[in-house]
């Protein structure tokens, strides 16, 4: 009887294999924690594919990520074209830096495509100021757009035609998705969100006050995570021994030029900003944060916010994807210093740490498992 070859799993990771010093956010997150789960699949990144980057793509400026992005997609193409479409299905980490979805529709590869951050929708957001839906976007041709455009609406387009499943962390971000490909099946997105994917590590005494309250707020220095509306709201928090950090390195392209305005903000204010942290450092100030604050403007998942709630934080956000805890307009900084000031006057609460573990791995591999019985 001849033996059937199991069927190989391909996960194309642009920002996998990096080392944790390097704040790449959720896409990184996710790439190391789906490796970790499944060390069986074959991760496709950068260095597995042998693609040599002249400068950290932290530091690159938007034409630069997008030749990045350009290279990582046709090496990574050229690799899963070596297999059999039959004895493989391919995961795909990202939209914008993903392989060529076209081609492996087209030739019958099976692909499934995690959505961390709809990129249309996100452009839309922040480089057009909302000032266009992005379903109106979406109904043109981006075929003879300068490729930066062509890599966030017509790359987008392809993923969602050519992929047989999209992934998304939210509801919310399902729906934007059937508005923008309204010719899109409904069945064809899976909603799993993340929840808490951290590796744990044990907690180390942080050098803060019995009596200070402290306010923990997390992720890369990038203008889109909103840290200015933390800033301005402090002033007119009243707490009379307040400690805040600041927790994450400039990122990308606008970062650095961001960092040195916040530092500006946080002129004689009680912050510390504490650059990227990870391992011990983060579990002690999670574990010591009396309150984690996320102001940022967009986020799909929450990934620290549901770190900090796994270490018992309680939590203020914005009406981000990723919403938790306190939902409140940070925008204005009256709004959420007074939301501060109210849970500094329920004073230090015991915090209980939470030892439930994500599910999305083995939810992301049985729909794994469905399409490789496909044809």
């Amino acid at each position: 009887m001849s033996q059937v070859n199991p069927v190989e799993i391909l996960y194309t990771a642009a920002h996998g294999h990096f080392p944790d010093s390097e704040p790449l956010g959720g896409g990184k997150a996710v790439a190391d924690y789906l490796e970790r789960e499944h060390p069986h699949w074959t991760m496709l990144t950068p260095r597995s594919v042998g693609l040599t980057l002249a400068k950290p793509l932290t530091e690159m400026t938007e034409l630069q990520y997008a030749r990045f992005c350009r290279q990582f997609e046709r090496a990574v193409t050229d690799v899963i074209f070596q297999r059999d479409p039959q004895r493989c299905v391919v995961l795909v980490n990202d939209i914008s830096e993903g392989p060529d979805f076209r081609r492996l529709g087209e030739a019958g590869y099976r692909v499934a495509t995690i959505f961390h951050v709809d990129v249309v929708e996100y452009f839309t957001k922040f480089y057009l100021r909302n000032l266009v839906r992005p379903e109106r976007l979406t109904r043109f041709r981006w075929r003879y757009a300068p490729d930066v455009l062509r890599l966030v609406f017509e790359k987008q387009s392809d993923c969602v035609r050519h992929s047989r499943r999209l992934i998304v962390p939210s509801e919310p971000m399902r729906e934007v998705i059937l508005r923008c490909y309204p010719w899109c099946l409904p069945e064809k997105i899976v909603v799993i969100p993340w929840g808490n994917i951290a590796v744990p590590h044990p907690v180390e005494p942080l050098d803060v006050a019995e009596d200070e309250f402290v306010i923990v707020t997390m992720s890369r220095l990038s203008p889109e995570k909103g840290i200015e509306r933390l800033l301005r709201a402090l002033p007119s928090v009243t707490v009379p021994r307040l400690r805040v950090f600041i927790c994450g390195a400039p990122a990308y392209m606008r970062g650095r030029a961001y960092e040195r305005k916040l530092r500006r903000l946080a002129a004689g204010l009680p912050v510390t900003f504490t650059g990227h942290v990870g391992g011990a450092r983060k579990a002690a100030l999670l574990a010591r944060a009396d309150l984690f604050v996320s102001p940022s403007r967009h986020e799909s998942y929450g990934l620290t916010i549901a770190e900090a709630m796994a270490y018992g934080c309680r939590v203020i956000s914005h009406g981000h994807y990723g919403a938790r805890g306190e939902v409140v307009d940070c925008s204005d900084s009256q709004i959420l210093a007074r939301e501060i000031n109210e849970a500094a006057r329920l004073g230090r609460q015991p915090k209980v740490r939470s030892t439930a573990s994500s599910d999305a791995a083995s939810r992301i591999a049985d729909l794994l498992k469905y399409l490789s019985a496909q044809k």
